[in-house]
C-alpha cells in the first residue's frame, strides 16, 4: 500500500475542515500535505488523525500549512458534557487555563460553568 493510499484519508480530512490550496504528494519514503487551514487546531485534528491511522504516522508523514487566522489557536465547538477546563486540558495538555478560554470569550459568555453544546468558543494561543 503506499502512502497516499494510507494516509489519503487525512487529505479528505483537512478538506473537509477547511483547509484549501492542498496538494499532497509522496517522496522519499514521506507524504507530505501542503495547504492553507483556518488555525492550529485543524492542524491538530490532522494530526490526530495520522496517529489513528498509525501510531507511528509522524516518521512518514509532514504537514507543512499556514494559517488563516494566527491569532487564536482554533475555534471549538462545544460538546455535551464539556466544561471549560476539560477543554482547555484536552485542547493545550494543561498549557491553558479555563479563565483564558472564558476571557476570550467573554462576548458571548457570562458565566464559566454555563456553556451549552453547539457554541463556537476561540481558544486563544497558548
Amino acid at each position: 500500500m503506499s502512502l497516499s493510499d494510507k494516509y489519503g484519508e487525512v487529505y479528505t480530512l483537512a478538506a473537509a475542515l477547511g483547509c484549501y490550496d492542498l496538494n499532497a504528494f509522496e517522496d522519499g519514503g514521506y507524504f507530505t500535505i501542503t495547504g492553507t487551514c483556518p488555525d492550529r487546531y485543524t492542524h491538530k485534528q490532522l494530526w490526530e488523525k495520522i496517529r489513528e491511522i498509525d501510531v507511528d504516522g509522524e516518521s512518514e508523514t509532514s504537514l507543512n500549512f499556514s494559517y488563516e487566522n494566527d491569532d487564536i489557536y482554533g475555534v471549538y465547538e462545544v460538546k455535551r458534557g464539556d466544561t471549560l477546563s476539560a477543554i482547555a486540558k484536552k485542547l493545550s495538555q494543561g498549557k491553558l487555563s479555563y479563565q483564558k478560554i472564558f476571557q476570550a470569550n467573554q462576548d458571548i459568555l457570562d458565566d464559566p460553568d454555563e456553556i451549552k453544546p453547539g457554541q463556537k468558543l476561540k481558544i486563544p494561543n497558548f
